[in-house]
């Protein structure tokens, strides 16, 4: 099998801010309208030194469940839609779909917070991608939920 590593490849934030607007494009779709519901822009991500993209969203009424807190499935549809932004804007010609997913909850996202959700490519082995991420606390750093990704990237079909 062969083997890549991310060192090798640049990824800017202009190629994050593309892909993100594709998705956002469909507006009839569940992640776009999760994406408008918690204020995310796609021109506020940005590029840690380490190769981590840094999404920031806000908490807010419309992902919670009923005691003022993000949903669990919100979290997770946001993690699903932030790593799948990552791995398009590294290969923007690919097919992104899941292969598995996790995520361990550590504590509650409080409504009106304000948060990121920094996700990393990790690893690629042929078409498969691994990925982690984090949801933290712009402030404070505080990490609310943490997990693995790991998605299958295809050439698409006519490309």
């Amino acid at each position: 099998m062969q083997e890549t590593r991310f060192l090798l490849n640049s990824l800017t934030t202009k190629e994050a801010v593309a892909a993100a607007h594709q998705i956002m494009g469909h507006t009839k779709n569940y992640s776009a309208a999760l994406l408008c519901t918690v204020r995310f822009s796609p021109e506020r991500i940005q590029e840690r030194p380490d190769r981590a993209l840094v999404f920031p969203w806000e908490a807010k009424r419309g992902s919670h469940n009923g005691i003022k807190s993000v949903h669990g499935g919100a979290l997770s549809s946001l993690a699903d839609t932030f790593t799948k932004i990552h791995v398009r804007a590294h290969r923007p010609q690919a097919c992104v779909k899941s292969v598995s997913f996790e995520i361990s909850f550590l504590c509650a996202v409080h409504e009106d917070r304000r948060c990121n959700c920094v996700t990393r490519l990790v690893h690629q082995e042929d078409k498969v991608v691994f990925t982690d991420f984090s949801f933290e606390d712009e402030s404070s750093g505080e990490v609310y939920a943490r997990g693995t990704h790991v998605l299958a990237a295809s050439p698409r079909i006519g490309s």
